[in-house]
């Protein structure tokens, strides 16, 4: 049969695993509730240092291959991935032959937040700079591809984009594509495409495209 003492002692113990377990629970809270106000504290425009330029106006992918790009920039990690890109049906797991860099803050107008990201996709073989539009509050509004640099065996892509405007970007593309052939002479045949789009952003960040010119390519090396 328990003594007393030993009934007092198990009603100390309880007593303590009881408290013990409330402050943890407390501090538990308390984590996740600094957690949270840092979210809410959280805006794009704090990510401004982490760019490696500031308010180009030509934008061109640069000569760096996969290995060099990161002692080059700052990376996009999963703590600032959703902030940027807003797309639910993007997953920060998923980037798997991904790569995302910090490349250009820019403050064409004052109403809205813009800045280039550098994506490096080795499934489609390409590296692509996204013009991203936000509005004050952080909500992206709107994005496009200003300038990339594309190429899978015979195929490849160049496109370059200039600020010709206020609220104009200029892109030039060229995309081709060749085939090793064995006709006489001929060897190889370019085939593709030279064209100039115009990108016109409105006052509320909103993208309008429109073609100005497009000319079909052929050669015969």
């Amino acid at each position: 049969m328990e003594t007393v003492a030993q009934m007092n002692n198990m009603k100390n113990a309880v007593l303590v695993i009881y408290v013990f377990t409330i402050l943890a629970s407390c501090n538990r809270t308390d984590a996740a509730k600094e957690a949270d106000n840092g979210q809410q504290s959280f805006h794009l425009s704090d990510l401004r240092s982490k760019f490696k330029y500031a308010n180009l106006k030509t934008f061109d992918i640069d000569t760096l291959d996969w290995e060099t790009r990161p002692a080059h920039y700052n990376m996009l990690d999963s703590a600032f991935f959703n902030k940027v890109w807003q797309d639910k049906k993007r997953k920060f797991s998923e980037q798997d032959f991904m790569a995302e860099y910090f490349h250009s803050w820019q403050e064409r107008a004052p109403g809205l937040i813009e800045f280039t990201m550098l994506t490096e996709d080795e499934g489609s073989n390409c590296a692509l700079l996204n013009y991203c539009i936000y509005d004050k509050q952080g909500k992206m509004v709107d994005k496009f591809i200003v300038a990339a640099d594309c190429g899978d065996g015979g195929w490849g892509l160049h496109s370059i984009g200039r600020l010709i405007s206020k609220n104009t970007f200029e892109v030039a593309t060229v995309e081709t594509e060749s085939e090793i052939i064995s006709d006489g002479k001929i060897n190889e045949i370019i085939t593709g495409d030279s064209s100039v789009t115009h990108f016109i952003i409105g006052n509320n960040g909103k993208v309008a495209k429109k073609e100005i010119f497009k000319l079909q390519i052929r050669k015969e090396l």
